[in-house]
């Protein structure tokens, strides 16, 4: 109160030094109005980033007023003018640029901003403190991208059990825990459906990233149908459960998957020396030479009996 009724006794005299009458105006002592946008947002998608804040400074006197400007930050970056020289009873515009590095958490910061009248009408004023303060809420917007260190391409035979690993990575600014899983997708499909029979993913354990900036090496293992008519051509798409990864087989977490129709085996019918149906009914060696003869006898006997009974008939 004696510091007030002190400025109040400064402000007045220096008037009057001035050839000002106190009288004379409505708004004898220095002020200033400090306005600025409550809340801002941060996007570090992509890499650093920043915001733009808006503020403007009301001089309600009638003398000219010089204004310093101090900022508190925190965790953050601020840039923005020292000082504004303001006209009486005008309005000066001004920003304050507002930034975040990579890998900044995710949530709500606080920057202040105050403003000090350090001189008004020529004489230095700043020793009675007439000060506005402003606070603008920032947020910081969560992100998290990934990407996937993968086989080129996987080749395999119908029924083999195909092994595999990937590296999986995250840039983020979570804290967070996502489950990763496999996924097949067939030539062409737009979406994943049912696997095929004999498709199936048979890793053990499952596989976690934990954030923020996560990287985890996965192991899977795969099965192949044993029956494959024909071959299979698509895709295994590995990705974290909070990722669309664009469900085709050019997506950047898909790699080629091919596999080939199983062998169609003809069994032999043939009579020969290393394996013979004969031989498979038990017959020896030495009696397939009778079995042989014996049976191109009954051939020329029955072609006799069909020419005999011909011949009778007409």
């Amino acid at each position: 109160m004696i510091n007030r009724s002190f400025s109040v006794v400064f402000i007045a005299g220096l008037l009057i030094i001035c050839g000002i009458s106190p009288s004379s105006s409505a708004q004898f002592l220095p002020d200033t109005d400090l306005e600025c946008d409550d809340s801002t947002e941060i996007d570090l998608l992509g890499g650093a980033g920043g915001s733009l804040v808006n503020c403007e400074l009301t001089n309600p006197t009638d003398f000219p007023e010089t204004v310093e400007l101090t900022y508190q930050q925190g965790e953050l970056d601020v840039a923005g003018p020292g000082s504004v020289t303001v006209g009486g009873r005008q309005t000066e515009s001004f920003q304050i640029v507002l930034a975040s590095s990579t890998g900044q958490s995710a949530g709500t910061y606080e920057v202040n901003v105050s403003a000090v009248v350090t001189e008004w009408n020529g004489a230095p004023v700043s020793i009675f403190g007439f000060s506005d303060e402003e606070g603008i809420d920032v947020e910081v917007l969560p992100y998290t991208t990934c990407s996937l260190s993968r086989p080129s391409a996987i080749f395999a035979e119908a029924g083999e059990d195909v092994p595999f690993s990937v590296v999986y990575s995250c840039d983020s600014n979570e804290d967070s825990n996502m489950a990763i899983s496999l996924h097949l997708l067939e030539k062409g499909s737009a979406q994943e459906s049912m696997w095929p029979s004999g498709f199936n993913d048979m890793s053990m354990g499952d596989c976690k990233i934990q954030n923020p900036m996560g990287s985890v090496n996965c192991d899977f293992l795969l099965t192949t149908p044993s029956n494959l008519q024909e071959k299979w051509e698509g895709c295994l798409i590995v990705v974290d459960e909070n990722t669309d990864p664009g469900w085709s087989c050019s997506s950047d977490f898909a790699f080629p998957l091919t596999v080939n129709e199983k062998e169609t085996v003809i069994p032999s019918v043939g009579i020969d020396v290393n394996g013979t149906i004969l031989e498979d009914l038990g017959v020896t060696e030495e009696n397939q030479k009778f079995f042989i003869g014996g049976g191109a006898l009954l051939v020329v006997l029955f072609i006799s009996l069909m020419v005999i009974l011909k011949r009778r008939r007409d």
